[in-house]
């Protein structure tokens, strides 16, 4: 396992794991991780928080998503700090091909009091059919899917790195890790 970064220390923890901070809590205190908390995405989007550890982010922030996302250069899920998502990318089942996309039949039954915002636009395919982009930035704007999602469109850099997390080791995040964070210059 890898080591939980400070910020994420800070966080409750469910069977040893941070809680993300736009997790869905359940009526029941439990963690939903398959389901976001869409008031607490807004929060972090318009307030420059980490989704994952719920700071404010710095000078650079990182999105990430598959192929599609990094095409359209549009991310539903908010920045990170760059050590919360190494962090996140690495012991995530859904990212590392341990799990499929939750089912959205079940995720109602558990949450019937919620509206769960489907948007076939951004639902994900097979994780291991997805080669996962990280994105560095500097700021970003909001763009919204035909059903009305809220999406980030990150801009101020063009560092963007493809990752496969089901086959990396403690070495490549490293580098990735390294690569990302290199202080390149915002274009202008």
């Amino acid at each position: 396992m890898p080591r939980i970064p400070k910020r994420l220390k800070q966080r409750p923890q469910f069977h040893g794991l941070p809680i993300p901070y736009v997790t869905l809590i359940g009526e029941d205190g439990k963690p939903d991780f398959r389901v976001t908390d869409e008031n607490k995405r807004r929060n972090v989007m318009f307030n420059h928080w980490c989704q994952l550890c719920g700071q404010p982010l710095g000078r650079w922030c990182f999105f990430t998503g598959g192929e599609l996302c990094a095409e359209q250069n549009a991310y539903f899920e908010p920045a990170c700090h760059l050590d919360c998502l190494v962090y996140a990318m690495q012991v995530c089942p859904f990212i590392l091909g341990k799990m499929e996309h939750a089912d959205i039949e079940k995720v109602k039954r558990a949450h019937p009091d919620i509206d769960l915002g489907e948007d076939s636009a951004i639902v994900a395919s097979k994780p291991m059919e997805i080669r996962w982009i990280i994105t560095k930035a500097t700021n970003w704007s909001y763009g919204r899917t035909e059903q009305k999602t809220i999406m980030c469109i990150p801009s101020g850099s063009n560092r963007r790195l493809h990752v496969q997390p089901a086959t990396m080791n403690a070495q490549d995040w490293q580098r990735a890790f390294e690569y990302l964070s290199a202080h390149d210059e915002p274009p202008n």
